[in-house]
């Protein structure tokens, strides 16, 4: 039997839902909620929530994920300026905005 590999969505401000989180909490255009802003701890579970599911995927047989930061999902919406304004180690500079997606990956690997 071929192992395939999955993908994880988390589309963040473009949630559809009342609890949707975000780097800030800047609106979606596409949205009718207005985003929560996470804190560092909301931060560290999303974080895990990656890790969690790419383990999933591994016990149950897959040989790879592939974790999405484009698009304007969750790692997207972290990376670039306009959409996110925080003012902590995860905002500001382009090595300030990285780093949640390159700590989801060195977590994973």
């Amino acid at each position: 039997m071929e192992k395939s590999s999955c993908r994880f969505y988390t589309p963040a401000r473009y949630a559809d839902h009342v609890d949707c989180v975000a780097p800030s909490s800047i609106k979606s255009p596409i949205s009718r909620h207005q985003p929560t802003a996470l804190s560092e701890d909301g931060i560290e579970k999303q974080i895990n929530d990656f890790v969690r599911s790419a383990t999933y995927a591994k016990v149950a047989g897959y040989d790879g994920v592939e974790i999405m930061g484009s698009e304007g999902y969750f790692i997207n919406q972290f990376i670039v300026k306009q959409k996110n304004k925080r003012n902590d180690q995860r905002g500001g500079s382009f090595e300030n905005r990285i780093r949640l997606p390159v700590e989801i990956v060195r977590r994973i690997r």
